[in-house]
C-alpha cells in the first residue's frame, strides 16, 4: 500500500484539500490502529455536523434518494459528506461501488464528498470505519453527513447508534413491512419513507401508520410517513422538511445531546472490544494456538474445546489481576 507523509496530509487537510481528506480516510480504513495518530491533530477543532442515516433493503432506491436529498442541501449552500456502505464483493473484499455510479449528478460538486465502503461482513452491515470517517468529515467542516447502509435486517441497528435522524426506506411489493414487524425495526426509524410510490405506495404507507398506531413513543415524537418518487424528485422537499423537523425536535428536547452520548458510547465500546480482541489473539490465541484447538476438536471431541477455552481465560484473568 502506498505510504503518505502524515504531517503533509494534516496540513493540507486543514486547508480544506479534498485529496488530503480522501487519503486520510484510506489510512484509517485500512489501518484503523493509526486513527489516534490522525485525530490527535484535530483536538482544537470544534465543529458538529448533523448526521442522517438512510437504511432499507437492496433495491429500494437508497442511492437515488441520497443523491436527491444531497442536491437539495447543496442548493441551500450546505456542504454534504456521503458515506455509502456497499455490499462486499465475495472475490475482492471491496465495495461494489454501485452507489457512486448512481450519484454522478452531484459527484463533481465542490461542496460534496463521497466515499463508498465495503461492508466487510460486519454483523451490523456497517463498516467499522464509518464512525471514523464521519469524524474526519466533521473535522473537515462538513455541514451534513449522510450515511447510506447496506440494508435493514434483524442485526442492523448500527445505524441507530451512528446517526441522529434515521430514515427507513421501503418500497411496495417487497414485504418489508412484515419483516419490520418481525425484526423490531419499527423502533429505529425516525422517518418512514415509501419510495417508488407509483407502484402502490399508499397501501404500504397505511400499513406503516397502523403499526405506528400500536407503538408507544416515549419521547412524544411520532415518526411521520412520507411517499416519494426519488427519480422524478416527487416528495423530496417534504422528506427533507421532516428531517429538519426531527432535528429541531431533538434540539428542543435536548435529545440530541443524548444521541451524541449514545454515538460515542457505541464507538468507545467498539474500540475497547477491538483492542481486547487484538491483545487476546496476539498473546493467548495466535493462529498456531487456534490450529491446535481445531485439532483438539477433531481428535478429542468437539465438546472439549469449551473447557479448554474457559480454562485459558481463567488463567488470563488471574494474570491480569496479578498485574493490578
Amino acid at each position: 500500500m502506498r505510504s503518505y507523509d502524515l504531517g503533509t496530509l494534516i496540513t493540507n487537510f486543514k486547508k480544506k484539500d479534498k485529496i488530503a481528506l480522501a487519503r486520510l480516510i484510506t489510512i484509517i480504513e485500512n489501518e484503523p490502529e493509526r486513527a489516534h495518530e490522525v485525530f490527535k491533530h484535530f483536538e482544537d477543532i470544534n465543529h458538529d455536523s448533523y448526521i442522517i442515516g438512510l437504511t432499507g433493503s437492496p433495491g429500494v432506491g437508497k442511492s437515488t434518494l441520497t443523491g436527491a436529498l444531497a442536491q437539495k442541501m447543496l442548493d441551500k449552500g450546505k456542504s454534504v459528506g456521503i458515506i455509502s456502505v456497499d455490499p462486499t464483493s465475495p472475490f475482492s473484499g471491496g465495495a461494489f461501488l454501485g452507489d457512486r455510479v448512481r450519484m454522478t449528478n452531484i459527484s463533481l460538486h465542490p461542496n460534496v464528498f463521497m466515499r463508498s465502503l465495503a461492508s466487510r461482513g460486519y454483523k451490523g452491515g456497517i463498516s467499522r470505519a464509518v464512525f471514523d470517517i464521519s469524524m474526519l468529515y466533521e473535522a473537515f467542516g462538513i455541514d451534513i453527513i449522510i450515511i447510506e447502509t447496506v440494508g435493514v435486517g434483524q442485526a442492523e441497528f448500527d445505524i441507530y447508534n451512528l446517526a441522529y435522524t434515521v430514515v427507513v426506506i421501503l418500497v411496495p411489493g417487497y414485504g418489508d413491512v412484515i419483516q419490520m414487524q418481525k425484526a423490531g425495526i419499527i423502533e429505529i426509524g425516525d422517518i418512514y419513507n415509501v419510495n417508488k410510490k407509483d407502484l402502490g405506495g399508499e397501501d404500504v404507507a397505511v400499513q406503516i401508520e397502523m403499526m405506528l398506531d400500536d407503538t408507544i413513543f416515549q419521547s412524544g415524537y411520532r415518526p411521520p410517513v412520507v411517499l416519494t418518487d426519488a427519480i422524478n424528485g416527487e416528495g423530496i422537499d417534504e422528506l427533507l422538511q421532516y428531517i429538519w423537523d426531527h432535528k429541531e425536535h431533538l434540539e428542543l428536547s435536548e435529545l440530541l445531546k443524548e444521541k451524541k452520548k449514545n454515538r460515542f458510547n457505541y464507538k468507545i465500546t467498539e474500540l475497547i472490544y477491538s483492542k481486547v480482541e487484538q491483545i487476546v489473539k496476539k498473546s493467548f490465541f495466535n493462529q498456531g494456538k487456534i490450529t491446535e484447538l481445531i485439532q483438539h476438536a477433531m481428535d478429542d471431541g468437539k465438546f472439549k474445546i469449551y473447557e479448554i477455552i474457559h480454562n485459558k481465560f481463567e488463567v488470563m484473568n488471574l494474570e491480569v489481576k496479578e498485574e493490578e
